[in-house]
């Protein structure tokens, strides 16, 4: 393995250590001297020195190594755990993942880590500055100065010596030796042993008064390094009986070529069931077409069980993305001065990691909203009956073919009446236009660009921007986002989204000539009616389907593609769904339903309103994906009629 492979599985396993250094971390906060949370950490940081070690990189070895070092007093109960500990933990958190950062970018550090390793040799130990004297008797002041200083690192860390034992002659002319100390000893049990060295005629030992720690010297923090002696055993060393070798890691580039190679079969597969089909019809009576069809039959299950397990290799627990919330939701309430907890649920859950990938950025905006706009204060839930401390519910959980996750918070929840008054204020909507909004429709206006219904502008919110980025987000992965609210009782976000990007089920419709294909995600029903039962409201074409008024549309006139000439009595109605409104589209003909792959139109032809990508057919020819989300936003204008009555029909 070259060093290139190497940095790969480093980088790879220094993330996950940092995934599990954060949720320990936190864990430690909540649960105070946990000895499974503090073992935990202590392999944690004593993995990532042995990793950083054996690539070179010494500050990440510097860093963790006295993590290590406080950790390890605090597993023997020599530390207590205080906030002030935890805090110091997730600072040195932070400077980690600035060192990844930097080794992914640069191949090296360049971050100092001086500070942050001073605080952490702060935690138990008291600062002193010491003076030494050597005695005029002394011939080799430079050697004697080695030996005092491994004396000292006995009873102290040595944070900084002047001068540098290292760059002493023994022709150099100086008396004095200056040392910066962290140690539990009391001071006059320090000088008195310093006095009792060889050769030293006085010492004195007075409070460092420097409290930053910034200007203490690089060379002595090198010199400290080896201080603690390293007998302890590094993590799987035990007699854990689990076997090696049951996973190996894969780059993401060679898991997404061979998605692209598993699609083109697919492709295949559905070209050779055309062509199979077209011979029986053909030569009805070959023998011959009876193997074929086996042969078919076999390659088509084995392309489904193939895609079925590369599917897998894609698929990752959500976990991946809810292990970052806690460490914000805790910095974030402090900053606030809110108490909040954090509720997660369906973590095991699966979903393809490019999906996971782009999720991430919205479900952080949801939360920091929750968080800023929804649960109140501490002594205002009190006032209002409340427990002080709110939650935030974050779940995730598998529905057919779907992922639905929910952010969900007991707080102030929206109230639609300032919404509307907010909206009109901003010229979002016309004022005539609010007056006959529902509340359902209401709150769908926070997702208008540029709605905030904030008084001041903060770090956290209230910039108005965010929510209708967040639909927008969502919308690109071919999901939908809903809201519900309670006045006083809290507010719920639910997204729906796709399991994978990749390859979906879609139904295939035909326009005239041309076939589209739509996702069964998004179908609801497909209902054929007589054409006399279409009617119209205010010039709008409607069809009452299960006593519900349902829009149509006819998708020739979108895509300018002129009708069909046709004498039939009846029509086929595509009907689709976004959240809880459904819009009716008119199609020629239904031909059905397949595993389609997704192919993207490119940045050349751009982005088109209703078409999310494109296919390929089992033909060779190309078919356009529609996006129901666009559709909808096509037909806005016709929103108002979903209330409508047959009765009012003209």
């Amino acid at each position: 393995m070259d060093r290139r492979d190497m940095m790969g599985v480093f980088l790879s396993e220094v993330e996950n250590q940092l995934q599990l250094l954060e949720r320990e971390i936190l864990n430690l906060e909540r649960q105070g001297e946990s000895p499974p949370v503090i073992q935990s950490l202590f392999r944690i940081a004593h993995t990532l020195k042995g990793s950083s070690a054996a690539m070179g990189f010494e500050d990440m070895k510097r860093l963790t190594h006295e993590m290590e070092n406080v950790l390890d007093k605090l597993r023997k109960q020599q530390m207590p755990v205080t906030p002030q500990v935890v805090n110091l933990l997730l600072q040195c958190l932070d400077h980690l993942h600035g060192l990844k950062k930097e080794i992914e970018q640069e191949g090296a550090t360049r971050t100092n880590v001086d500070a942050v390793v001073c605080q952490l040799r702060q935690l138990d130990n008291r600062l002193w500055r010491c003076k030494v004297r050597l005695s005029d008797r002394c011939e080799m002041k430079g050697a004697r100065a080695h030996v005092i200083l491994n004396r000292l690192k006995n009873w102290a860390s040595v944070l900084s010596i002047e001068p540098d034992p290292d760059s002493l002659t023994e022709e150099a002319a100086f008396q004095e030796i200056s040392f910066i100390l962290a140690t539990s000893l009391e001071p006059g049990t320090l000088q008195q042993q310093l006095r009792e060295l060889t050769d030293v005629e006085d010492a004195e030992v007075a409070p460092f008064a420097n409290d930053s720690a910034d200007d203490l010297a690089a060379p002595a923090a090198e010199a400290e390094r080896d201080a603690t002696p390293e007998n302890r055993n590094p993590p799987g060393n035990g007699k854990e009986g689990k076997k090696i070798g049951q996973t190996v890691r894969v780059d993401v580039d060679l898991l997404e070529s061979i998605m692209n190679l598993v699609g083109e079969l697919v492709i295949d597969q559905t070209r050779i069931v055309q062509v199979g089909n077209r011979l029986r019809d053909r030569y009805a009576a070959d023998e011959t077409l009876e193997d074929l069809e086996q042969i078919t039959n076999r390659f088509s299950r084995i392309i489904g069980e193939l895609q079925e397990s590369v599917m897998k290799t894609r698929m990752l627990p959500i976990e991946h993305l809810f292990s970052r919330f806690p460490r914000m939701v805790r910095d974030l309430s402090r900053t606030l001065n809110k108490d909040v907890h954090l509720v997660l649920e369906g973590k095991e859950t699966e979903l393809d990691r490019t999906v996971i990938e782009e999720i991430g950025d919205p479900l952080i905006h949801l939360i920091r909203n929750a968080i800023d706009h929804g649960i109140e204060a501490p002594e205002v839930r009190q006032r209002l009956g409340k427990p002080a401390r709110g939650t935030i519910r974050i779940t995730a959980s598998h529905q057919e073919n779907q992922v639905v996750l929910t952010v969900e918070d007991d707080g102030a929840g929206i109230d639609a009446q300032k919404v509307k008054e907010t909206a009109v204020a901003r010229q979002l909507i016309p004022a005539q236009n609010a007056d006959t909004m529902s509340e359902a429709e209401l709150l769908q206006l926070i997702f208008l660009p540029g709605f905030s219904t904030a008084s001041t502008v903060s770090e956290i919110s209230g910039r108005g921007v965010g929510m209708d980025i967040v639909r927008n987000h969502i919308e690109k992965l071919n999901g939908l986002i809903d809201v519900e609210t309670r006045l006083g009782q809290g507010t719920k976000f639910t997204i729906k989204l796709p399991l994978t990007l990749a390859i979906l089920r879609g139904l295939l419709i035909r326009l005239r000539d041309t076939i589209y294909a739509l996702p069964m995600s998004s179908v609801v029903e497909i209902v054929r009616i007589p054409k006399k039962d279409i009617r119209s409201i205010k010039g709008q074409a409607v069809v009452k389907i299960r006593d519900k008024v349902v829009p149509l549309i006819r998708l020739h006139d979108y895509f300018r593609i002129p009708a069909g000439k046709t004498n039939a009595r009846h029509v086929f109605i595509v009907v689709v769904g976004l959240a809880e409104k459904r819009l009716g589209l008119v199609v020629d003909e239904l031909i059905g339903n397949q595993e389609i792959v997704v192919k993207s139109i490119g940045s050349y032809i751009g982005k088109i309103e209703g078409v999310s990508g494109a296919t390929i057919l089992g033909d060779g020819s190309v078919a356009l994906i529609l996006d129901v989300t666009g559709l909808f936003r096509l037909a806005d204008h016709f929103k108002a009629i979903e209330s409508g009555n047959l009765d009012d029909a003209v």
